[in-house]
């Protein structure tokens, strides 16, 4: 029979360990760690990407953002906060015609070892439990034109806590506009979907969890090696602002820093990144404030 108190204790659990990676961006409903940065390479510029075009995983932040790829791309990237605290992702990009390109992505993020205990304090946990939220989606980006272009993705949502678990269908929607040669803008609203709910065989379900809806709305200014972009971010009825910038030191050099305005744990971001002929490397140094650590990330880009 399903104990309604044992699952708020697994929710409860699961909603402070995952607060602890980034407290006031992070909220009580479904796949949190989804709201995180996935892609060192746009998490250096703090996010601010709704706008900008080029590797797929940008398709995190804009469904649109591949209608100029050229080239078959695929991204891999890990992060890791303390010991039980991993993100895992990997991304795609096809050109299928010069309008036309394939673009899908996998996301995965773990809490392990979390301690469990019912109502009686204890100091030795009854038994340990872990928190895994994944993402997979696919989708295309059109390019009607030189200025405009258009891109969705479909996708699928899993959260499991313990031996709770729920899914839930979900879409993105985005665009872009090419306004100046040098000014681009974007628009973009992610996690489109139902709500789920968190069940085990035997054990009942939870209440209805709904997923992290987050609208996104901004531009990007280019001017010879500089880069500079600003997004505005609706998400759990906050609005935040996001600044980001890169500067092109050479070839296959760049350096990349970034602020995020409106969170309490949470502020400037920066990174580099290194290109050699087809294969990348991009590095994203983002701290956190209130002694929650900082965490270092790490994407691996190749083309073909």
């Amino acid at each position: 029979m399903y104990n309604s108190k044992v699952m708020k204790r697994f929710t409860a659990i699961a909603i402070l360990a995952l607060a602890l990676i980034g407290s006031d961006c992070l909220s009580a409903d479904g796949v949190a760690l989804m709201k995180i940065d996935h892609s060192a390479q746009f998490a250096g510029m703090a996010g601010a990407a709704v706008s900008l075009t080029g590797d797929p995983d940008l398709a995190a932040y804009n469904p649109a953002s591949q209608s100029d790829a050229k080239s078959f791309v695929v991204v891999f990237g890990h992060t890791s906060y303390w010991e039980n605290i991993r993100l895992e992702s990997a991304f795609f990009g096809l050109p299928l015609s010069s309008r036309v390109i394939m673009h899908g992505g996998f996301r995965f993020a773990g809490v392990s070892d979390l301690q469990a205990r019912d109502d009686v304090p204890s100091v030795d946990p009854n038994y340990y439990f872990d928190v895994h939220d994944i993402s997979a989606k696919g989708g295309l980006s059109y390019r009607w034109n030189d200025r405009l272009s258009a891109g969705v993705s479909f996708g699928w949502f899993l959260e499991k806590i313990s031996i709770y678990r729920g899914s839930a269908f979900n879409v993105d929607l985005g665009g872009q506009y090419q306004l100046r040669p040098n000014v681009r803008l974007g628009a973009a609203v992610n996690n489109i979907g139902s709500t789920f709910r968190l069940s085990a065989p035997g054990a009942g379900s939870s209440n209805d969890v709904a997923l992290p809806v987050t609208t996104r709305i901004g531009g990007s200014y280019t001017y010879d090696r500089y880069l500079g972009s600003l997004d505005i971010v609706m998400q759990d009825d906050k609005a935040h602002m996001l600044l980001g910038g890169e500067c092109r030191l050479a070839d296959n050099f760049k350096l990349r820093a970034g602020y995020a305005a409106g969170y309490d744990s949470r502020d400037v971001s920066a990174g580099v990144s290194w290109l050699y002929r087809n294969f990348g490397v991009n590095y994203a140094f983002v701290p956190f404030g209130n002694s929650l650590g900082t965490p270092h990330m790490l994407s691996l880009r190749a083309s073909l």
